[in-house]
């Protein structure tokens, strides 16, 4: 695996597990009696040998779980939010990769209005906050690692400053505590992007439910649809990648909601609230979620013990653009003893 330069070897001069390994590496997720008291009590659809899709009465999620023996010393398991217009799957690849090179168990929940996950009328970071402290209640999970991108960072930020006993460590991605300028104008395209398909549906007769999802998004011409709301986003959403994953998601995502509820593109005001943990920021150097020192102390006045790692040619998606730098990053934070 290729090194993401000198920075990370200043951040973490610890020893950390080798991720070189990656084509080797054997996952140890078999469910068994010796599964850890986290996994829910509840009915499960077998998705692969090692995968677990399950849905309480508030989110659905998927899950990759390592058995421990009495000689093992329990690690906290990693819970993965995905960012606006997401849903668990776009991560499964990810948390299969972070469970094999951590050995920790992996949660990736579907947030509200996302996936298959219940919708809700009202979204916020606060309400989102809400549901992954409800779901690690009812998973029995009493602290956790977090790590979230973008909206999902905000998330992640927002239950670690609010419930910090209840987070191990942090991992933010693309996102930070600020509502800087870019931030917001990314929230307004997001918004416009949400109205333009929203238009399009209706104009194809493709209303929305009370809960705010199309029921169904069969069309006599779906790659003719498809193409016209691409077309249709190229001004809104530059990136082709981004429009691809917002497209991919249509009608299991509440755009109705998401349209109506202009907050939700900012993070609350928690100024007095601290998360003293291990924290990680991760942005892509093309597309910074932060410019210069100054935001790095604004930073650190929620997180003190914060460290900042910007990966070179990745921008805003970067967990995908770059990945194998991206787990390097992440997974020696997370294994780090500090």
């Amino acid at each position: 695996m290729n090194s993401i330069g000198p920075n990370l070897v200043k951040l973490f001069v610890a020893s950390s597990p080798t991720l070189g390994g990656r084509t080797t590496a054997t996952a140890t997720t078999v469910l068994s009696s010796a599964q850890r008291s986290y996994v829910a009590p509840v009915p499960t659809t077998e998705t692969s040998s090692n995968t677990k899709e399950k849905c309480t009465e508030n989110l659905a999620y998927v899950s990759y779980e390592s058995p421990t023996s009495s000689t093992q010393t329990a690690q906290t398991p990693l819970i993965i939010h995905h960012a606006l217009f997401g849903r668990k799957e776009n991560f499964l690849s990810l948390g299969k990769a972070f469970h094999n090179l951590t050995k920790r168990s992996v949660l990736i929940p579907d947030a509200r209005n996302h996936g298959n996950s219940p919708p809700c009328l009202t979204p916020s970071v606060k309400q989102m906050s809400s549901d992954l402290t409800r779901l690690s209640s009812q998973l029995k999970v009493e602290k956790a690692c977090l790590l979230g991108q973008a909206t999902g960072g905000r998330v992640a930020m927002m239950t670690a400053l609010t419930k910090p006993d209840l987070v191990d460590r942090l991992v933010v991605v693309s996102s930070s505590p600020m509502n800087t300028t870019s931030a917001l104008a990314r929230w307004e395209r997001n918004r416009q992007a949400c109205y333009i398909v929203h238009t399009l549906l209706v104009n194809h007769g493709k209303t929305p439910s009370n809960g705010g999802i199309v029921d169904s998004m069969e069309f006599d011409n779906e790659v003719e649809f498809m193409l016209e709301a691409d077309t249709a986003l190229k001004s809104t959403m530059e990136d082709r990648s981004e429009r691809a994953l917002f497209l991919s998601n249509l009608g299991r995502i509440n755009t109705t909601a998401l349209l109506n509820n202009p907050d939700l593109g900012r993070f609350p005001d928690l100024h007095g609230n601290t998360f003293t943990g291990p924290t990680l920021f991760i942005t892509g150097e093309r597309q910074p979620t932060w410019e210069n020192d100054k935001e790095v102390r604004a930073i650190k006045q929620f997180f003190p013990n914060a460290f900042f790692v910007k990966i070179p040619g990745a921008g805003h998606w970067v967990h995908t653009e770059k990945k194998d730098d991206f787990l390097a990053a992440a997974v020696t934070f997370l294994q780090t003893e500090f």
